[in-house]
């Protein structure tokens, strides 16, 4: 997946990735508060090796690198019964040499003579003295049990306390800031993963951004979801103010920028959709409605001639209509029909027949097409879903302009290719798409909200600039 899908679509859902971060670091701070406060408490002991002769340059080098050789024996002396049982029967601790093994550490750098000893306990004033009391026992042992003497009362190696043990101002355990940061990145990553991967598992269409790659499918309207759509449908004409109705007419704007080679004649639009419920006929309504508030003559019709549903969208009798024209049965001016207040034509779909494919396909079709091209600027046909039936790629091959209808959220990409392919096989394309029920709602200036002429308030008359002539009456 390129790096611009995968920020699009952590930004897309970041509410999510902050999600993720609150419950990770939620989930730290509750394991935290489940560990028991430790403290830790270091000594420092200076370790040398004498030798039976006067002090030289070179004896004092050969001691020095003895003593480093011996760190390491000393290093894991240090967590050994011998060294361990006495610091238990000094501080009466109530526990093994073994568990407390488990407390006592010993380190040393390669180029020092330094045997750095550190004690842990839950209260730190018994970490201080675990450290001292090992530190102690450590010498006794090294000193008058294990190393030989160089002469009488005289040790051969020497372990001296350089820095006592001190009680911890805090806790090293846990690492309250530490262990928060890695809930939150934690709890970030897993987010964004989730995120990533319901991505790849999503087949849906979730915007233009999700339409399939390599079809050329510009998207010329986007529609926002509407939850009084069913009972509302004609927003244009119910609420021509409202964003959701603008929006029909940015789509009005830009169709008549996608045929540009378009210089003569009516412009015939088609409008179709993947499947079924999409939005299809609703949005040809509103379209119609709003090339025809803008002074062009319309005529809209119904080519669903399976589900028929234009005429119930517009309030109009729909028994007798396109069907019953191209069988011959009526006049063209038997089923145009008049809408509203401006120039809108309706053609219902008429009755159901046996053969729509046919019907739409004849010869008796295009002629109406023609004729209806003489009289109206704008002819706009409501089609079947392209992937029921192939009526739709019938009329796509007679109009100017064919739009895709695709609902965000429930249209399958797979289903948007499949509906593109369906109009390549009969040579022709999609000009655009319409994406419909869209959730992310764009904010519109009040200033320049649509307001109707007769809404708006009258212009003051103009004062004459007296510097100019005056008209002849």
């Amino acid at each position: 997946m390129p790096a611009i899908d995968i920020a699009r679509a952590i930004v897309a859902r970041w509410f999510v990735v902050v999600l993720g971060v609150v419950l990770g670091v939620g989930a730290a701070a509750a394991l935290t508060a489940t560990i028991t406060p430790t403290y830790a408490s270091t000594t420092e002991v200076f370790v040398a090796v004498r030798s039976q002769s006067e002090s030289s340059a070179t004896e004092i080098a050969t001691g020095s690198n003895a003593a480093q050789q011996k760190l390491t024996t000393y290093k894991d002396l240090v967590t050994t019964p011998r060294v361990l049982a006495p610091v238990i029967e000094e501080l009466d601790l109530d526990t093994t040499p073994v568990r407390l093994a488990d407390q006592v550490a010993a380190s040393a750098t390669t180029s020092s003579v330094i045997l750095t000893i550190t004690a842990t306990a839950t209260d730190r004033t018994t970490a201080a003295a675990i450290a001292d009391a090992v530190t102690d026992s450590l010498v006794t042992v090294v000193t008058t049990q294990l190393e030989p003497e160089v002469s009488p009362g005289v040790p051969s190696v020497t372990l001296e306390l350089v820095t006592p043990a001190v009680e911890a101002a805090s806790a090293s355990s846990p690492h309250t800031r530490a262990n928060l940061a890695l809930g939150a990145a934690s709890g970030a990553f897993a987010a964004a993963a989730a995120v990533l991967l319901l991505k790849a598992l999503d087949t849906k269409v979730r915007g233009r951004d999700d339409l399939p790659q390599g079809i050329e499918l510009p998207v010329v309207g986007e529609i926002a979801f509407d939850a009084q759509m069913p009972r509302r449908p004609l927003i244009v004409r119910d609420d021509g103010t409202s964003p959701h109705a603008e929006s029909f007419r940015t789509l009005r704007t830009n169709i008549q920028y996608l045929d540009t080679d378009h210089v003569a004649g009516a412009l015939t639009i088609g409008v179709t959709s993947s499947t079924a419920s999409e939005g299809k006929t609703t949005t040809t309504a509103n379209l119609a409605i709003a090339l025809a508030d803008s002074g062009l003559r319309v005529v809209v019709v119904d080519a669903d001639l399976r589900r028929p549903a234009l005429a119930t969208v517009l309030g109009l009798e729909g028994a007798v209509g396109l069907s019953d024209l191209l069988i011959g049965k009526v006049e063209l001016d038997d089923v145009a029909q008049p809408w509203g207040r401006d120039e809108l034509t309706v053609v219902p779909s008429g009755f159901i027949p046996p053969n729509p494919s046919e019907l739409l396909s004849s010869k008796a079709m295009e002629t109406l097409l023609s004729t209806l091209g003489d009289t109206y600027d704008v002819i706009v046909i409501d089609t079947p879903p392209l992937l029921s039936v192939t009526d739709a790629a019938l009329i796509a091959r007679l109009v100017d302009t064919m739009l895709l209808v695709v609902a965000t959220g429930r249209t399958r990409r797979e289903d948007v290719r499949r509906a593109v392919d369906r109009l390549t096989a009969v040579g022709t394309r999609p000009r655009g798409a319409i994406l419909t029920m869209t959730r992310h709602r764009r904010g519109t200036d009040p200033y320049y909200r649509y307001v109707p002429n007769e809404q708006r308030p009258a212009a003051p008359a103009l004062r004459r600039l007296s510097f100019l002539p005056a008209r002849s009456t």
